[in-house]
């Protein structure tokens, strides 16, 4: 387990961008002036992800209807609502910000974990482009609905924001690849260290944004514990039923699914975050939560080879 795991951690680098962007926030003056390009290091982002979107391939997935609404519920409207009902019992910034998460699509590197792994990632690919273009809606709706008598939401702004970093990065990027085919596909798969810088600077800009409070939440092994505890028992929770809510389909599908479902946009949450509710104890959560998904993404694909 300990040589998959290691196998795992090394075949991503957001976790060694993470701790590089922490340091680099805390301790480089005026990292907190890259927040102000945070928009635009999304918008990069997400248009190099979506360059590997190819519509056309996946009609087959989007004539199974049923299964598309209750992917996208589990993903955008279930997981952020239960997240919300355990908020309504121990209110607090940590589960606020663990609902953000949940409330997020599924990041663009869940096809490669899932093709890493021998599951279908064209399903997984289907899925990250609704839930992200349903995301915009979601995310907003039930933010105001839920927590607008508790926290300041603005709900015009965000869904602004999230439109401008989602749609039209997906508008262009649909325009190069009918446009361009031939560079697209020349390229498409080389543009993962781009995406993973954008990714470092706006961790950084987050992190550089709450310096002080970023030390203290270090210094506070205690605190900081239970933060990683929380967020370790918010994806065990998410693999859990992303796997046994599709208890018709084969093994590989389930793994499939769950592995997607449990990978949240990472980025997006903290891109939020920085910019609507711009505490420490909301948007830290949130950059360490790439440290369990990490370690425990491995463990998971381990015991759920079990339930074949």
């Amino acid at each position: 387990m300990l040589k998959s795991m290691l196998k795992f951690i090394l075949s991503q680098s957001y976790l060694v961008t993470m701790a590089v962007a922490v340091l680099c926030g805390m301790f480089i003056p005026h990292a907190h002036n890259l927040t102000q390009w945070n928009t635009v290091y999304l918008q990069v982002i997400f248009f190099l992800s979506c360059l590997k979107l190819d519509m056309r391939s996946y009609v087959e997935y989007i004539k199974d209807w049923k299964f598309l609404v209750l992917a996208n519920a589990l993903m955008l409207v279930i997981f952020p609502f239960i997240v919300w009902l355990v908020w309504l019992v121990w209110p607090n910034d940590l589960l606020f910000a663990i609902y953000l998460l949940a409330a997020m699509p599924i990041g663009m590197t869940a096809a490669l974990l899932v093709d890493l792994n021998g599951g279908k990632s064209s399903i997984t690919m289907i899925l990250t482009a609704t839930t992200s273009l349903l995301a915009p809606f979601t995310i907003t709706f039930l933010t105001k609905v839920l927590f607008g008598a508790s926290v300041e939401v603005n709900a015009s702004q965000i869904f602004t924001q999230l439109a401008s970093v989602i749609f039209i990065p997906f508008i262009f990027a649909m325009f190069a690849r009918r446009f361009w085919p031939k560079a697209v596909a020349k390229y498409k798969d080389r543009t993962k260290p781009i995406s993973i810088f954008f990714l470092g600077l706006t961790i950084a800009g987050a992190v550089g944004s709450q310096v002080g409070a970023a030390e203290t939440i270090t210094a506070n092994w205690l605190n900081l514990l239970l933060i990683v505890a929380a967020l370790y028992a918010f994806f065990i929770i998410t693999n859990i039923i992303g796997y046994f809510g599709f208890w018709w389909e084969p093994h590989t599908n389930k793994q499939t699914i769950s592995i997607s479902l449990a990978c949240m946009n990472f980025t997006l949450a903290i891109y939020l975050a920085s910019h609507f509710f711009p505490r420490p104890s909301i948007v830290l959560p949130l950059v360490f939560a790439i440290i369990p998904w990490v370690t425990f993404m491995p463990i998971w694909l381990r015991i759920s080879k079990n339930f074949k």
